[in-house]
């Protein structure tokens, strides 16, 4: 994780700034004198791989307002743990939240489909570059989903076909704190939904691999601020660059 931090900010700061255009691929910079679209930047690359488009996104790294967010979620957990610095089992949990998220890389996504067929054919489908820098990561079909939040071991765990959330949820040791009913899943689309993990509200639907799984916290009636911290860190995992 922090070879992929030190990696992502090492390419954003060390790139020159004379061209009005600069995306990076992956890890390789292309510079453009001229607005370009999606289409003609993926044709670069379209035969270097077998790309799983479900799963790739761009990224405005032009754009500072995830790591804005980042910081602002930073100090909504300061200041819960100052709250709960005497119940030491939710102090635990928030402790765990705080240093998950201080290790997540992240880059303020823009939601929109990435496929070079459809670029090339749907016209709606292929948004022109303007001046600044982007990101679009791409990579094979992968293997895992991710788990974070309030669980034990939060990391990549392996996704396997015919597979319902509630089967790999429970394969994840939630923390005592955790909402027991209920957890955010962050599509590899970028849209997020939540799903029941209860009995009563069993979600069977399969996940689609590299989609992002997020714990939230239990919340009492009229906790209005765990449920917001809650929705927070949800939103935020969309701007997550996950680790492949």
């Amino acid at each position: 994780m922090k070879f992929l931090t030190t990696l992502f900010f090492s390419l954003v700061f060390s790139l020159p700034v004379c061209a009005k255009v600069t995306v990076i691929i992956n890890t390789t910079a292309y510079e453009f004198e001229q607005p370009i679209r999606l289409s003609n930047v993926l044709s670069i690359v379209e035969n270097n791989g077998q790309w799983y488009w479900p799963t790739s996104a761009v990224y405005d790294l032009t754009d500072s307002t995830a790591e804005r967010e980042k910081e602002a979620v930073l100090s909504h957990l300061r200041k819960l743990l100052g709250v709960y610095r005497d119940d030491a089992d939710m102090h635990n949990t928030l402790e765990s939240l705080y240093t998950q998220i201080s290790d997540w890389t992240v880059a303020t996504r823009k939601i929109m489909p990435v496929s070079y067929n459809r670029a090339r054919l749907i016209f709606a489908d292929n948004p022109m570059f303007q001046e600044g820098r982007y990101l679009i990561r791409l990579s094979g079909r992968p293997n895992v989903v991710h788990f974070s939040g309030v669980v034990t071991k939060p990391g990549a765990y392996e996704h396997k076909s015919n597979t319902s959330l509630f089967t790999l949820h429970s394969g994840v040791k939630s923390t005592p704190n955790a909402d027991n009913s209920f957890v955010y899943v962050v599509a590899p689309d970028g849209t997020v939904s939540t799903r029941g993990i209860a009995y009563w509200n069993i979600d069977f639907t399969q996940l689609m691999p590299g989609s992002h799984i997020v714990a939230p916290l239990s919340i009492g009636l009229f906790d209005s601020t765990l449920e917001t911290l809650n929705a927070r860190i949800a939103a935020l995992a969309v701007h997550r660059i996950l680790p492949q």
